[in-house]
């Protein structure tokens, strides 16, 4: 091999491995080593292409963290890996993503979304196949999403974590359109290795605990080798109340609130669902329940309460923040076993597998009613003290007690395989299996029809008294006076959710990476057929699947089909689908400073049909320090299971009726839709590497997503501004369903698939290592992911809406955004910028790091002034800094402590009008967590 090809190939690992990297200088030794030296060198596999020992990935861009990296990030969790690349964008999945109802995919989860284009786009592999997806969903542009969790996997066990940032549709599948992650486990262990780590973060109860290790084996002379690797993680709560942003749902004069937006009443999220019940009298009207000493009361009740005209003041919403966990408690358990076996000089067998079991644990307060499940309550009730019918509008049965959620995560993984060699060709056919499973368990739930039984008693020994209200010397919050405990008891039941995901698979592939040689150098090969099959299956409690609906007892009326209170009726769903894929991909040097990669994939759902994508890649190097790449890739993403066969779902939320002017709970009903397209796409990436000195790098890469028919839902907020633009009109929204008094009862929507959306963006890295045998290794990088679209083609009805409001039509007031279409870049956590700069550095038996995190600001579309400004969301910096010491007297050798700090100025995260006040998909509530790690390797 040439002395030119030689830089050439250099400067592509370089370049691959851009942002983080192994040190420049290893690779920068490339150069001097001999080609059998060179050759075992190109045997390491990148995600980036299937031709083995081929240098594919230095035509694509590549993020790669290997296990020093991962460790320096400061990363206990998959959460906190993730959040650690700039190229990640929101994690929607997340601890705090909500208060998290049963529909939520609640417990220990947390998704990957590479680009920030949605969650679902990008594809997931362990060691090079994929990883089943957690079996729960969430909701994301208001339809059903799935993702791999990446909790799954052990942080400290991995090997490596490859990011490939280019469409990989014709390489793993065409599902890969923003790009692929590839985790790396530990495979050929030699040496065991154990770690202990401890941290806390500061200002709160939460401390978070870490035990791993490692170890490995050979036997059958030498014929065998088991590795095994194991991690235990441990953590408690973070109570809602012990940070001063989610202490209150009430942040309309929070120290940090804008100037314009200060007092603004769209930031006190209290709830008018309180233990001070609302009811509308047959004669009456409507009325609540409040203190005595409030005054203005028309019937004394009982223990110093009343009843006064009207619904309850602002003054007297619920705040639930003193009742719920912000951060869940978590116990999980990860391990990881690899064996191979040699049956000769060129075959072997190999095996993986995977169990990963979580316990999460968190508290809420209890549930109100919904709109749907407002019931009567008859003259002669015990308690009723009215001397008529009465309709219980809105209450919250605090004295039955708080919530307690607990979520049972586990998933495992058999691999099975073999491969092998004979010269040039290397083939490989592995069989797969993995499921993962999710209990969610709502412990002392209220059962509605039991509630309105109780209330509707005329035994005042087994009746429930509503009109007790909540805590005189605190109206914001819990209950004074109780009902009796037997009767109480008689209320409630524990509601589960119980779901499954599959994924089966089996794969042949081959590869040569000099399959052919011509004019300019060796032409690879690889090709490979997959076979795959995926299952989704979602159990509800009986009380929530519509098998037991809740009538008005006093009525008949059927209110509801979920009989459970705060909580919409889902019916049970499940699907399969199986997909059938072959491939092909071919390396051909075109000059020696010009590569070029070409891919074909033709895959075969048995539910959305067939698609054939390609992928074309070119590098080019004009001069031994430059490169320069650009690649085209076509993409195909199916409609994921649920979103597919997922029949009528209730929904419900609060939305702003310009018709009548308020702003309330809202049903909808959502629906699958089996008339789904596939999502179709194009990815084009271009860019340079380069070296203008020894071990110094710049990396640029700019990247644009085309996506057509992409999957959403019209929101149900954008329908009641049609509804009223049309009334405005003389007609009306006929998915708007209202009645006699103009409210809305309930808004009919289905998944659909939308118009055009157009991403594109920026990536910059910036590496430098200095060696100097006085002061040290060091070790600089910047890494920064820069959004420069985000656009979604308005549909049609949101189109008509938006002009509207532009002509400044009063029907549609401006300050009512319309979600989720138009520009979407700085909306609601898509920040123009996400960077990190670090320096490492290390001088014998010591080392040390820091590492500063950049977010850059955004807006708040649910906030916005009466001209339609929306809030400002501020940017984020945060620092992060570590200490390492290794020992080396003979009796602690192999033993090292580190100390470290993440976000060392503890700083807040920006304040927002979201649960727990900050956005969980983007910014951290950990505040200043230290902690310290002990490791011993042996």
């Amino acid at each position: 091999m040439n002395k030119h090809r030689k830089s050439y190939l250099s400067l592509c690992t370089l370049a691959a491995l851009s942002s983080f990297t192994l040190p420049l200088q290893a690779l920068a030794m490339q150069q001097d080593r001999s080609e059998d030296d060179e050759e075992a060198m190109e045997k390491i596999t990148v995600v980036g292409s299937n031709i083995r020992g081929a240098q594919a990935a230095g035509r694509l861009p590549v993020t790669i963290l290997d296990s020093d990296d991962i460790i320096n990030t400061g990363a206990v969790t998959g959460d906190e890996l993730l959040r650690s690349i700039p190229q990640v964008g929101d994690i929607s999945f997340n601890n705090e993503r909500s208060i998290g109802g049963v529909n939520d995919a609640r417990g220990d989860v947390a998704s990957i979304n590479l680009r920030g284009i949605g969650t679902g786009n990008t594809l997931t592999l362990l060691n090079g196949r994929r990883l089943v997806l957690h079996p729960g969903t969430q909701t994301e542009n208001f339809v059903p999403v799935t993702t791999v969790n990446s909790n799954t996997l052990p942080v400290t066990g991995l090997r490596r974590l490859e990011v490939l940032r280019d469409g990989a549709s014709a390489l793993y599948g065409t599902d890969a359109v923003a790009g692929v992650v590839n985790y790396v486990l530990k495979k050929e262990v030699t040496q065991t290795q154990l770690n202990l780590s401890a941290g806390n973060a500061e200002g709160t109860s939460m401390q978070q605990y870490l035990a791993s290790g490692s170890t490995g084996v050979f036997f059958n002379d030498n014929k065998s080798h088991l590795s095994l690797s194991f991690a235990y993680y441990t953590r408690d709560e973070i109570g809602a109340n012990e940070r001063s942003y989610s202490a209150s749902e009430d942040r309309r004069f929070n120290d940090r609130i804008p100037e314009a937006f200060v007092g603004d009443t769209q930031l006190d999220n209290r709830s008018l669902s309180s233990p001070w019940a609302i009811y509308d009298g047959e004669n009456i009207g409507r009325f609540h329940i409040r203190p005595e000493s409030m005054g203005d009361c028309f019937q004394t009740l009982s223990d110093g309460v009343c009843a006064a005209e009207g619904s309850i003041p602002r003054d007297m919403r619920y705040d639930s923040a003193q009742d719920q966990s912000m951060t869940s408690a978590i116990d999980r358990v990860n391990l990881f076993a690899y064996y191979t076996h040699s049956l000769a000089p060129n075959l072997e067998l190999f095996g993986e597998a995977l169990y990963y079991e979580a316990l999460s644990k968190r508290r809420r307060e209890q549930n109100a009613n919904l709109t749907a499940q407002r019931f009567t309550i008859s003259e002669d009730a015990a308690y009723n003290p009215f001397g008529e019918t009465v309709t219980l509008r809105n209450i919250r049965p605090m004295d039955v007690g708080p919530r307690r959620i607990e979520v049972e995560d586990s998933s495992y993984r058999l691999l099975g395989g073999i491969k092998g060699y004979s010269k040039q060709w290397e083939w490989e056919s592995a069989l797969l299996y993995s499921r993962a499973d999710t209990l969610d368990t709502g412990y002392n739930r209220i059962r509605v029809s039991a509630l309105q039984q109780a209330i509707n008693s005329t035994n005042i020994e087994e009746a429930y008294n509503p009109f007790i209200g909540g805590n005189p010397d605190n109206v914001n919050n819990g209950t004074s006076v109780y009902n009796s405990a037997a009767v109480i008891a008689g209320l409630t039941e524990d509601i589960t959710r119980d779901s499954t995901s599959e994924l089966a698979q089996w794969d042949f592939k081959l590869s040569n990476p000099a399959l052919a040689n011509w004019y300019a150098g060796d032409i690879g090969l690889a090709a490979g057929v997959e076979y795959r099959y995926e299952a989704y299956a979602d159990d509800r409690h009986y009380l929530l699947d519509g098998s037991t609906p809740f009538y008005d007892q006093v009525t008949g009326e059927l209110m509801t089909n979920s009989d459970v209170l705060g909580s919409s009726f889902t019916p049970d769903s499940e699907g399969s689908r199986n997909v059938f894929s072959a491939y092909t991909e071919l390396l051909v040097p075109l000059h020696q400073t010009i590569d070029m990669q070409l891919a074909l994939r033709y895959e075969r759902f048995s539910d959305v049909g067939s698609v054939t994508k390609p992928k074309v890649a070119l590098s080019w190097l004009p001069v031994d320090w430059l490169q320069l790449r650009a690649s085209y890739s076509g993409g195909f993403r199916a409609p994921n299971l649920p979103q597919v066969v997922e029949e009528s779902v209730s929904r419900t939320n609060s939305r702003t009726d310009p018709v009548i002017d308020d702003r309330y709970s809202i049903t909808e009903i959502r629906g699958g839709n089996s008339k789904l397209t596939p999502e179709d796409d194009e990815i084009y990436n271009v860019g340079f590497a380069v070296t203008p000195f020894e071990n110094f790098l710049i990396t640029v890469d700019r990247w644009t997503i085309e996506q057509e028919n992409v999957v959403g839902i019209l929101n149900s907020q954008t329908h009641l501004l049609y509804d009223s633009l049309l009334r405005s009109q003389g007609s009306s929204n006929p998915a708007v369903i209202r009645n006699d008094d103009l409210e809305v009862v309930y808004v009919n929507n289905q998944y659909d698939n939308l118009e055009v959306r157009e991403i594109s963006g920026t990536d910059i890295s910036i590496n430098y290592e200095v060696n100097s045998e006085a002061l040290g290794l060091f070790n600089f990088s910047i890494n920064a992911a820069h959004l420069r679209k985000f656009m979604q083609t308005p549909d049609p009805i949101s189109a008509i809406v938006l002009e509207a409001q532009e002509n400044g039509n009063p029907a549609v007031p401006i300050d009512i955004p319309v979600v989720g279409a138009g520009d979407l870049r700085q909306m609601d956590g898509n920040p123009k910028w996400r960077s990190f700069a670090r320096l490492d550095w290390d001088l014998g038996n010591w080392g040390a790091g820091i590492r500063v995190n950049y977010v850059d600001d955004f807006y708040e579309t649910s906030v916005t002034t009466s001209d339609g400004e929306m809030m400002p969301i501020d940017s984020w910096i945060t620092t992060d800094i570590y200490l390492d010491y290794y020992f080396s007297q003979e009796s602690l050798d192999g033993l090292s402590l580190r100390i470290g700090a993440r976000n060392l100025a503890d700083k807040k995260p920006p304040i927002a009008d979201e649960s727990f006040g900050y956005f969980s998909d983007v910014h951290s509530n950990r505040g200043r967590y230290t902690y310290a790690t002990l490791s011993w390797a042996f």
